[in-house]
């Protein structure tokens, strides 16, 4: 595949691929009909081992992070049960990327916690009940929780005091004794989060290598799981010290060692997909130096930028929402893989938004590619919130709520709308083109895709037999039987 040597968990995958079709293997069969055969990548897609081409379209849940907590008095994330998947299941979600925290899963150097573990477990089993997947994300926002500046402690001029974020365990977190202040609040212009960083691209006291042997338990964890789509190596790692090029280097040498640590933890089993990010910098200007792609020769590794063009980023009409899809797309090219984007979203007037949120949806539909919004489900006492003062606002951008109560304001329909819009879910083969009206491709297998809304759609097809429309928690679920080229269309 891609003209590369094959590792030998990977053949194995492709071995499982010609045989799945009448066996499924490593598939999981949710109620409602939807199925969660293991993922892979083929002709730079993401696909299943049944050969279907697989769109991964939902959201990200915080819920099992381990925040900072900057204020004592607020929750820092919401509780996470079922419920909350039910819920994702009912707008089309067919993915979750789960939020995990360092901090939590070693507490203490060489440590696994078993209870983080078990709450993890439950995540992943309540998501595959509601027919969804779910990419394990070792989150990290500013390095971890330990880089807050101490209450009373001053802070140079022009700086001022930082909070706690997320991600290192505290043992982790070697400053050398950088100040931890920051210049107009930007978490990651604070000294001490930069040499944090770089104190970890140099391995030093080994604290690399700690993360490397934490992925690698937690692969074996979850090596036989199907409904596991992959492993998010590290959220928007900070470039540390070094220049953009020298940066981009230090990163690619942690992917190709984590990548080798996974893959060792896996053997005997069926490899998930390794999803690796550029920097932070990315998700703040649209683009950025990259590892050099001789790092990255997994062949199921998958790029995955943060897309928020004409949201957060910096310049906000630059990159645009279609130009940044490019610049993505462009990059994931010289590694000769699939683009999943694992952030992107809005923040403000839903209804204002909405517009842009649609124009984005239309990316990924021109583009085939999913990715997952910022955030399910957030709290008074997130960082995210403290840092913007809105403790006393409503935050939260899909489950919004009032501060400082935490009591639920409901789901804005400026958001909901076009994040439920239809779309295929699996689909045999390749797939030719998604529009708002239809899909098209060209294989011989089981066809799923999700319709929003009550009112049952009216869809014509092509070479599409033993068609089934069935309606499920706020929507449609449509099952069919192709054979060569195939299309669905809606009227």
């Amino acid at each position: 595949m891609r003209g590369r040597v094959l590792a030998p968990a990977a053949a194995a995958a492709l071995l499982f691929a010609g045989i799945a079709a009448q066996q499924m293997p490593n598939a999981a069969a949710e109620p409602g009909g939807w199925t969660l055969p293991q993922l892979t990548v083929s002709n730079g897609a993401i696909t299943d081992v049944t050969g279907r081409t697989v769109l991964l379209r939902g959201a990200n849940v915080n819920q099992l992070n381990d925040y900072a907590q900057n204020d004592p008095a607020l929750p820092t994330v919401q509780p996470l049960d079922r419920t909350d998947f039910a819920q994702m299941a009912a707008l089309g979600f067919n993915v979750v990327r789960l939020n995990l925290a360092w901090s939590a899963l070693e507490p203490t150097p060489g440590a696994f916690d078993q209870t983080y573990l078990a709450r993890i477990h439950t995540a992943v089993d309540d998501a595959k009940a509601n027919g969804i997947y779910t990419v394990l994300d070792m989150h990290q926002d500013a390095w971890g929780k330990a880089v807050g500046t101490p209450k009373g402690q001053g802070c140079p001029i022009f700086m001022k005091p930082g909070i706690g974020w997320d991600g290192a365990p505290a043992w982790a977190t070697l400053t050398d004794g950088w100040t931890t202040c920051n210049f107009g609040g930007v978490r990651e212009s604070a000294p001490a989060v930069a040499r944090a960083f770089q104190n970890f691209y140099d391995d030093a006291q080994g604290i690399q290598g700690h993360l490397v042997n934490t992925w690698a338990k937690l692969a074996a964890e979850f090596k036989d799981e199907p409904a596991i789509a992959g492993y998010d190596l590290i959220n928007e790692p900070n470039p540390g010290l070094r220049d953009p090029f020298s940066a981009a280097d230090q990163l690619g040498k942690y992917y190709q060692r984590v990548i080798a640590a996974i893959r060792q933890a896996e053997r005997g089993s069926l490899p998930h997909l390794a999803i690796f990010e550029p920097s932070a910098i990315w998700s703040a200007i649209g683009i950025d130096a990259t590892p050099p792609a001789h790092y990255i020769t997994d062949p199921l590794a998958v790029f995955s930028p943060h897309l928020y063009s004409e949201s957060i980023n910096i310049v906000n009409a630059f990159p645009s929402i279609e130009l940044g899809f490019k610049l993505a797309l462009d990059t994931a090219a010289k590694y000769r893989v699939p683009v999943w984007s694992g952030e992107w979203g809005w923040f403000g007037d839903a209804d204002s938004d909405s517009a842009k949120v649609d124009r984005f949806v239309d990316q990924l539909n021109a583009n085939r590619i999913g990715g997952a919004w910022w955030a399910w489900k957030g709290a008074c006492g997130d960082p995210h919130v403290i840092r913007d003062g809105n403790t006393n606002k409503p935050t939260g951008n899909l489950n919004r709520v009032a501060c400082p109560s935490n009591a639920s304001l409901g789901q804005p329909a400026g958001y909901t709308r076009p994040l439920s819009r239809a779309y295929p879910r699996a689909v045999p083969g390749s797939l030719a083109s998604v529009t708002a009206n239809g899909f098209a491709g060209s294989g011989t297998g089981r066809l799923e895709a999700w319709y929003p809304g009550g009112a049952r759609p009216n869809v014509q097809s092509t070479n599409v037999s033993d068609l089934t429309l069935t309606q499920v928690d706020g929507g449609w679920q449509l099952i069919g039987n192709t054979v060569g080229a195939y299309s669905i269309k809606q009227s």
